[in-house]
């Protein structure tokens, strides 16, 4: 069974805080505090967003099996990105970065994307069946 996105979210954000720990721990700098809260409240919206879109075309929000899927959405959020929920999880993980002022916290957000990958393949798959050329 894969691990569900937010536990890989949470897996990184730890290996961040172990990096920068590392590097000497947290380091303030202007705009801190500012720059977190930005990218935090970016990616609540992002997630509050796709929560609201999937309710309201009564389709699964759980990427462990993608063929659950009952609806294509296309607007809103999803008009930009056919993932927006993984782009909110980079958007916390940056946060997170921001928070520890380290920058080799950052190496978390290639690291997502890299163990996200085969999850994103999987879901494209499914709808691509799924939806065939509406897709």
């Amino acid at each position: 069974m894969r691990l569900l996105p937010p536990v890989w979210t949470a897996l990184i954000a730890g290996a961040q805080r172990g990096l920068a720990a590392t590097a000497g721990g947290p380091r303030d700098y202007a705009g801190r505090r500012e720059l977190t809260a930005a990218l935090t409240l970016g990616a609540g919206a992002l997630y509050a967003a796709v929560g609201w879109q999937f309710w309201r075309a009564r389709t699964t929000i759980d990427p462990r099996d993608p063929a659950r899927t009952t609806a294509l959405v296309t607007e809103g959020v999803f008009a930009g990105s056919r993932n927006p929920i993984y782009v909110a999880d980079a958007l916390l993980l940056a946060a997170h970065a921001a928070w520890l002022g380290r920058p080799v916290a950052l190496v978390g957000l290639p690291a997502l994307v890299a163990v996200l990958e085969p999850q994103v393949f999987a879901e494209e798959a499914a709808l691509a069946e799924r939806f065939g050329e509406e897709y």
